[in-house]
């Protein structure tokens, strides 16, 4: 859908496809959610919409979101039970007042409106998803039916993610075909999820490798391997076959980017691949437990590029030894770009008593934020936790709120246990349904317990951010003593300003380097000169530049 691309990052289909970009800086995209949350910020999640306003029980056309483009849908989400109701499906586009897609919601989940369909529409434990990009030019504006009350699946609930971009970029609106170049893209696309589990980019033959064979870590050690620099890391494998749930626990992976003392990655295995504690082995596009290649172990395909060294660490928490069967890291040696982020991850844990939220992900800098794993459990016999919605706040504005926890994974009606559709391809009450962008890796409940952990990750519709970013997910409907870990992902420049001339510092030569962009282009091509987010450089740098200076960020 998209005849150029700004600043260098791919869009539509490419977006996917381009791996290396994954870790470019988003210069002027936003990213948004519109959703059928309750706007009272109460449970009733459905049949809410941009207006009319409020809680609607009537049979009534609603405008569902107008977005001033250009920019690009990415994702529409629905409860399966929902999306079989047949609910009203418009976008116009442009301006224009007759709409372009005039459809419904069992067409396009179904796979039978255009040329969508799988895999990039997908059924999953209680959600239906498609990820075909929808590009709008100028502007789209959604509309709706909203059906009458009565049964429980005339509740509208709904989620589209989107980007938007800058005004000089150029995005072909949506026109129900496919050019060649186009039908060639969704092709890679179509390939790389049917192909998940390999890496996303395919073998390169300039990729160095650095491995170790079994070690055995003592208790309070730890294993380095350490590659100078500049380069991107392709891949990262583990493997631990024959070691128990305390020991995945036991290990922390660590990540140690241009000989900074703060790691940038310090989880445990067990959580930041998933691995462990009854969880289905998956295949993911970036991670998973059980890649093509059973002798790679678990996997990590994120792009990580670094500028003059990195460090990867497996460290032994406990104090007995840990048997480590292998590590392997293949990386591409030579030059960064300057606007090419570090791939960043955090492990929280809450145990809640009065919390309203837990939260995912809390920083401040640039970058995009990429998704994440989130494990819940809770002594009751209730998925009642699940109810809590995922609230995101960029740049100090809530920008996207969901409609419920599964929901933001692509599920629905407690993934398939509630209002269980029995035509899934994983039955009513799945314990796992993995795709290559979302799943569930274990979902039960029995007499005393609930749990539920899960992951989804957001390659195309990513969430920017320039100056901060809070990921957060109620947890005021789990019972007092829940738990609730989550490992999240995200790309950031390192440092909150970015050193404009690479010479290590912020000084009067950044200044220059600045003014130099200034006067060159007012549409932000440099990425790295553009400091406020908004595709320009202009004076709102200038003042970013300088409130930075002075606060001491050199």
């Amino acid at each position: 859908m998209v005849s150029c691309v700004f600043a260098e990052v791919p869009v539509g289909y490419d977006a996917y496809t381009q791996w290396r970009q994954w870790a470019r800086l988003r210069v002027g995209a936003e990213g948004g959610l519109a959703s059928s949350y309750d706007r009272t910020g109460e449970n009733s999640d459905w049949s809410h919409y941009e207006s009319p306003p409020g809680l609607l029980t009537e049979e009534v056309v609603a405008t569902v979101k107008t977005i001033e483009g250009p920019g690009m849908i990415y994702r529409f989400w629905m409860p399966h039970v929902m999306a079989k109701n047949d609910f009203v499906v418009r976008m116009y586009f442009d301006g224009e007042l007759t709409a372009r897609i005039d459809t419904n919601s069992i067409a396009v989940m179904g796979g039978t409106f255009s040329y969508f369909s799988e895999p990039l529409i997908t059924t999953c434990a209680g959600g239906q998803v498609c990820y075909e990009p929808i590009g709008f030019a100028q502007s789209l504006r959604i509309e709706t039916v909203n059906k009458a009350s009565g049964p429980f699946a005339n509740r509208h609930y709904y989620q589209y993610s989107y980007l938007t971009f800058p005004s000089v970029t150029e995005v072909n609106s949506y026109t129900g075909q496919l050019t060649s170049e186009e039908q060639q893209a969704r092709l890679e696309v179509v390939s790389l999820f049917e192909n998940v589990g390999q890496h996303p980019a395919g073998e390169s033959p300039t990729a160095e490798t650095m491995s170790t064979g079994p070690t055995l870590i003592p208790g309070g050690g730890s294993l380095t391997l350490a590659l100078p620099g500049p380069g991107v890391i392709r891949k990262i494998n583990v493997r631990m076959d024959d070691t128990n749930d305390t020991e995945l626990y036991g290990v922390q992976l660590q990540v140690y980017y241009d000989d900074s003392a703060a790691a940038a990655i310090d989880v445990s295995v067990a959580h930041f691949f998933g691995a462990g504690k009854e969880r289905a082995a998956y295949r993911s596009l970036p991670i998973g437990t059980d890649p093509n290649d059973a002798n790679e172990g678990f996997y990590c395909y994120w792009p990580m590029p670094f500028r003059e060294s990195v460090e990867v660490k497996l460290c032994n928490t406990t104090d007995g030894p840990i048997s480590i069967d292998s590590v392997r890291i293949e990386y591409e040696p030579g030059p960064v770009e300057k606007d090419m982020c570090y791939l960043y991850a955090v492990e929280n844990s809450l145990t809640k008593a009065g919390d309203t939220y837990h939260t995912i992900l809390s920083t401040t800098g640039r970058g995009h934020y990429v998704g994440d794993l989130l494990y819940v459990q809770q002594d009751s016999n209730s998925f009642l936790m699940l109810e809590g919605d995922d609230v995101i706040t960029v740049d100090g504005s809530i920008t996207q709120w969901g409609t419920g926890l599964e929901d933001v994974y692509n599920g629905g009606a407690y993934y398939n246990w509630f209002a269980a559709q029995p035509d899934e391809p994983e039955g009513i009450c799945p314990q796992s349904a993995t795709r290559p962008l979302n799943g569930i890796l274990y979902v039960h409940k029995e007499e005393g317990i609930a749990r539920a952990d899960q992951y989804r990750w957001r390659i195309a519709d990513c969430i920017p951010f320039s100056q901060s970013i809070e990921v957060n997910v109620e947890c005021r409907y789990g019972n007092v003593g829940s738990e609730w870990t989550s490992v999240g992902f995200w790309y950031q420049l390192p440092g909150f300003l970015e050193d404009i001339d690479g010479d290590g510092d912020v000084d009067w030569g950044d200044f220059a380097e600045l003014g130099r962009h200034w006067l060159e282009t007012g549409c932000g091509q440099c990425g790295w000169a553009e400091l406020t987010g908004d595709g320009k450089v202009d004076a709102n740098d200038l003042r970013q530049f300088g409130a930075s200076w002075l606060a001491g960020c050199f």
